[in-house]
């Protein structure tokens, strides 16, 4: 039997800045405190997810009290913590000043940094790849937090402590990712790798107010009440679905990492801390379906592309809510593209859309929603796909 991952858990109801550093300092103190974790007068990198310009409010980001109250901790430990990430189209300084996480990580004393330029990282237990282009922040960085979000994902169902390391690759590096492995199972497959590339010393998820339905931009705050944190990924993100009402098997991410190695995700290989599943599993929490019609693997090999092609969400344009801003044109990874904005429209060709979502994450305005074939859907919830 493997070794159980410990995995604490915090409530806390508000993004009230001493709630969150008394509940986020409560969680780590069961793990034996933020020293474990960092080394004192050496520099420690905090990737919180900053995936686009939205306010707090708006749920995509990791919430900036949260991000202060972790740079509060390590700096207590006498870390010196820095603040990066790569987000999904926008300029990181764009995307972190909308989103707060700029004026928290100033008041905390924390300097943001770019992930733009690149350093190649082998990734020997890689199954689908074997090397990596990671930001060079990420490369030289003695220690690593992990500060994701909890929210649903319209490619992976969930986007928690192992998806936020997608965020280490640089700029249209990740573009070229989606391309390489745009099915669901590949894709997942390719984030373990990643894993185990740039593996987070600690990971501390911001369930506060997490994002259900149409994630993971264009979803709705869902108040979840909860800090998780966690040395484990896969237990982390495990743990968080288990409190929404998710079954981790479900999710291809978390069931390939499991087999991996990466992580424990059965409830019985994980040791919780602080409060049980029972006590903070919660109803209502509408969860995302991995998209590309993730599920027909289980079907024979000759039926699998028909089925795929069915139930995959194709992205669709609300053409009342778009402001034909083209950024989701500027993101699509495949050439030719399959986005294209003319007439004053935007447009999708579905023979071209790799299924990645790329353009639903990075909309501004909300105006992109993953939808099924005609049929599809009622179909796909009665066999569960």
């Amino acid at each position: 039997m493997r070794q159980r991952s410990r995995v604490a858990v915090a409530r806390c109801r508000s993004y009230d800045g001493d709630a969150v550093r008394l509940a986020l300092g409560r969680a780590v103190a069961l793990l034996g405190g933020m020293g474990r974790f960092v080394v004192p007068g050496r520099a420690v990198l905090l990737k919180p997810n900053i995936l686009a310009p939205h306010p707090p409010e708006k749920a995509v980001t990791t919430h900036p009290a949260v991000v202060e109250a972790v740079i509060r901790l390590a700096r207590e430990a006498g870390a010196a913590p820095q603040v990066g990430d790569s987000p999904g189209f926008h300029p990181l300084r764009k995307a972190a000043a909308a989103s707060g996480i700029a004026a928290a990580a100033a008041a905390a004393g924390a300097p943001l940094v770019s992930f733009d330029d690149g350093a190649e990282i082998e990734t020997p237990e890689g199954c689908t790849v074997k090397r990596f282009v990671v930001a060079g922040a990420v490369r030289r960085a003695p220690a690593m937090l992990s500060v994701p979000k909890f929210k649903t994902h319209g490619l992976t169902g969930i986007s928690a402590a192992v998806k936020n390391l997608f965020g280490c690759i640089p700029g249209l590096r990740k573009a070229e990712l989606h391309c390489r492995f745009p099915d669901p199972e590949l894709f997942a497959r390719m984030l373990v790798d990643l894993a185990f590339a740039v593996s987070a010393r600690l990971h501390l998820l911001d369930a506060v107010v997490a994002m259900d339905g149409n994630g993971p931009a264009a979803g709705d705050p869902f108040p979840l009440g909860l800090l998780i944190v966690g040395e484990d990924p896969v237990a982390v993100d495990s743990t968080a679905c288990r409190a929404a009402g998710i079954d981790p098997q479900r999710i291809p991410l978390l069931r390939i990492a499991a087999e991996r190695g990466l992580g424990n995700a059965r409830e019985e290989e994980i040791e919780l801390l602080g409060e049980t599943i029972e006590t903070v599993r919660v109803g209502g929490f509408r969860a995302g379906q991995p998209g590309g019609g993730a599920g027909a693997h289980r079907l024979p090999a000759f039926a699998e592309r028909a089925v795929k092609r069915w139930f995959a969400r194709r992205p669709r344009i609300l053409h009342r809510a778009c402001t034909r801003c083209g950024a989701c044109v500027a993101v699509c990874p495949p050439r030719p593209k399959a986005l294209s904005l003319a007439g004053g429209r935007v447009g999708v060709d579905d023979r071209r859309c790799i299924r990645c979502y790329c353009c639903s994450e990075v909309c501004p305005s909300r105006a992109i929603r993953l939808r099924r074939g005609f049929g599809a859907g009622p179909v796909a919830r009665m066999l569960k796909l």
